[in-house]
């Protein structure tokens, strides 16, 4: 892990959190999270830039959107056990979850 102080920092924010999981799942770019989480754009920003610097999420370009994603390596087992075996099934997290299954379904009917 890079620094462990950042890292628990960067994971001590429920809205940190709340993206890492949402992140553990699926690749987004800034408005899933913002439309799952009903958060504003500016907040989103913020803190994928927090995670970032901390080394949790990186970032792709792609045409025009920017997607983020959990970094995942041998490294962040313990991140991996937070999420799957602390926070998944607990509340506002799993909802989360949810919210983020409906609003692809629907972001998926709108560009058709």
């Amino acid at each position: 892990m890079e620094n462990i102080v950042d890292i628990m920092k960067a994971l001590s924010d429920e809205t940190r959190l709340r993206i890492i999981n949402l992140l553990f799942i699926k690749d987004l770019c800034v408005c899933d999270i913002v439309e799952t989480l009903e958060i504003t754009q500016t907040k989103a920003s913020r803190h994928l830039k927090y995670l970032k610097n901390a080394g949790l999420v990186e970032d792709r370009k792609k045409a025009q959107w920017v997607y983020y994603s959990a970094v995942r390596n041998t490294n962040n087992k313990f991140i991996d056990s937070l999420i799957h075996e602390n926070i998944r099934s607990k509340e506002p997290y799993k909802s989360d979850l949810s919210n983020l299954e409906a609003w692809i379904i629907r972001k998926d009917i709108e560009c058709d």
